[in-house]
């Protein structure tokens, strides 16, 4: 009957719609009225490898623990052809086992870690409702908006945390059968038993975090693994309270020092210190950066902070990969000039015809092929705010003479156009000595000396080891990375001049994460990986990326993920891919610990 119904509504008959249940009724109208395709097949919206690895590794906690729960209650579960799905709280699917017959058919609808199986994605489903409503939900075969899931019947149910949010769903889907729906109850019980251990765990880590948070004197803010507040500092209670999202009220710029906090392998929270300074106005300054626990680059941004409340050029002087872009940003928001603003252009990755009209801007048909409309240049976008030449030392002499004149008379002539008044405070950057470059009659002498009013020097990362730490908390958080081997990190990347400074350190974290994402990395493999990303190897060194890239990439279980993604993770087609029998395969793949 609900087969009829379902065809006369993706006809356009939407009145059948009174003969379902409210529920299945609204799902399905809400899903017209988004669009959604009927005779959908796969989900459009499948998480990239690194994407999922991502959500993963947020989530490792909920996996292991349902993992550990569902195995000793699996064999009460009296399921034909059955499919146990975990979602996180916006329904990518994170996690999923069951019976391998199930997985082959589920596969082909990627019904499978990666998709996203909300509402909006495959139309009416238990999980898309679940999350929807908070509540368990049951759905026979019938029932499904689309195609892709009108052969499974399912039940889902949502796993909340302590404050009543739903941290992911769990749940179960039968091929061509409705037992599902038989095991509803115990799938509750089981959802209710996880969140129960969760909510345990969490005041057991917020204990242990508060009474590590009571040996601190000093003025340090604490917050828990999900950024909320624990303890505040006396002196900032006025400004912080507990239970606030602190990413919702405290800037980076306010941070000067981060650690992440770990007990037993897991992490339990964070320590934070603040800036309390004031500028002469009274004001907190801004700085966008990484904070830093070095006395020389504290020193360096105080100097940043008192020449960018003035309204003269400042050059920067740093080497490449130091930062230069974000203390251009610092000095910005810290001028007279904050609240106009900031325009950047690289001199260097730019040809000389295009860097005058980039810079200067044209009037309407000041040329063939410019825009009808004319265009604003560089130096009038900058007009009230500040204008960031970075590269300086690559503009060609004849910008360089009309930057000068700008300079000189605040007026900017467009090509072809007339000209226009323009006010703003100038920043430039460079990597070379333009004392030099002047001296070698390579840079204008009467610029350089219009440029060098104030110059600040960023200190490279191998004068300030300090912050190595503080870079690595901040990848972490930003990534969702966490390990409890940090230190050996620390300890390999000190010993290292980081000649390309935070861009090469960063493009360092990013290989480790990568690469050593479930598994600790000796010193030896640290360092090799610090060698494949550099100019300079150490001496004896070969080649340094063959050693890696053959070991990690050919292996076994990587060219059975590669047969896996190729085959549409069907398993007959991988196993002829790789030329074993099923059995093998599926041997394998609970060797390696792959889903599929």
């Amino acid at each position: 009957m609900e087969k009829q119904i379902w065809k006369q509504f993706v006809q356009g008959e939407t009145r059948v719609l009174t003969q379902l249940p409210s529920k299945i009724a609204n799902s399905w109208q809400f899903c017209l009225q988004n669009h959604v395709d009927p005779f959908l097949v796969k989900p459009p919206k499948i998480l990239t490898v690194s994407d999922l690895t991502t959500k993963q590794q947020e989530n490792q906690e909920l996996i292991q623990l349902v993992k550990a729960e569902l195995s000793s209650i699996e064999k009460q579960f009296h399921l034909t052809n059955q499919l146990f799905i975990l979602t996180d709280n916006e329904a990518n699917i994170i996690w999923r086992t069951g019976n391998y017959q199930a997985r082959d058919f589920a596969n082909e609808i990627a019904f499978r870690e990666g998709s996203n199986w909300s509402e909006l994605e495959v139309g009416t489903n238990a999980i898309g409702l679940a999350l929807r409503s908070k509540e368990d939900e049951c759905l026979a075969l019938e029932e499904h908006y689309s195609a892709a899931s009108r052969k499974w019947s399912c039940a889902a149910s949502p796993i909340l945390d302590e404050n009543n949010e739903i941290l992911g769903v769990l749940d179960i889907s039968t091929y061509q059968n409705s037992t599902a729906k038989d095991s509803f109850l115990l799938l509750t019980m089981l959802t209710q038993k996880i969140s129960n251990q969760l909510m345990k765990r969490h005041i057991q880590r917020r204990n242990d975090l508060l009474e590590y948070a009571k040996s601190f004197l000093e003025e340090v803010l604490f917050c828990d693994a999900h950024f909320r507040i624990i303890q505040v500092p006396p002196s900032m209670a006025d400004q912080f309270h507990i239970g606030q999202d602190m990413r919702k009220i405290i800037s980076p710029a306010m941070i000067y020092d981060q650690e992440s906090i770990m007990r037993n392998r897991q992490l339990i929270g964070y320590k934070y210190k603040l800036y309390q300074v004031k500028n002469e106005k009274g004001n907190t300054p801004t700085y966008p950066g990484v904070a830093s626990r070095s006395k020389s680059y504290q020193q360096f941004l105080n100097q940043v902070i008192k020449v960018s409340t003035t309204s003269v050029p400042i050059h920067i002087f740093g080497e490449s990969g130091s930062g230069k872009e974000i203390i251009s940003q610092t000095i910005h928001q810290n001028s007279p000039q904050k609240n106009g603003p900031l325009i950047a252009i690289n001199c260097g990755a730019i040809s000389e015809n295009l860097l005058e009209s980039e810079l200067f801007g044209y009037a309407p048909g000041a040329f063939t092929g410019a825009n009808a409309k004319g265009f604003e240049g560089k130096l009038s976008q900058a007009n009230g705010g500040s204008l960031f030449l970075d590269e300086i030392d690559s503009m060609p002499e004849k910008m360089q003479q009309s930057l000068l004149r700008v300079l000189e008379d605040k007026m900017v002539t467009p090509i072809s156009g007339k000209p226009v008044m323009t006010d703003f405070r100038l920043i430039t950057a460079s990597n070379k000595d333009l004392r030099k470059l002047a001296l070698e009659g390579k840079f204008r002498e009467d610029l350089f000396y219009r440029l060098f009013v104030c110059t600040v020097r960023i200190p490279p990362l191998r004068e300030r080891l300090e912050d190595i730490a503080p870079l690595v908390d901040r990848f972490m958080v930003s990534n969702h990375w966490e390990i409890d081997w940090k230190w050996k990190i620390e300890k390999v990347a000190k010993g290292y001049p980081w000649y390309g400074n935070i861009r090469e350190f960063n493009n360092f974290l990013s290989r480790v994460a990568i690469f050593y994402s479930d598994s600790e990395p000796s010193e030896d493999e640290l360092n090799a990986l610090i060698q494949t990303g550099s100019i300079y190897l150490n001496q004896g060194s070969t080649n340094s990326y063959e050693p890696i890239f053959t070991s990690k990439i050919k292996s076994e279980k990587h060219r059975i993920e590669e047969a896996l993604e190729a085959s549409h993770f069907n398993m007959t087609k991988t196993a002829e891919t790789l030329n074993i029998s099923r059995a093998t395969l599926y041997r394998k793949l609970k060797k390696y610990e792959l889903s599929w």
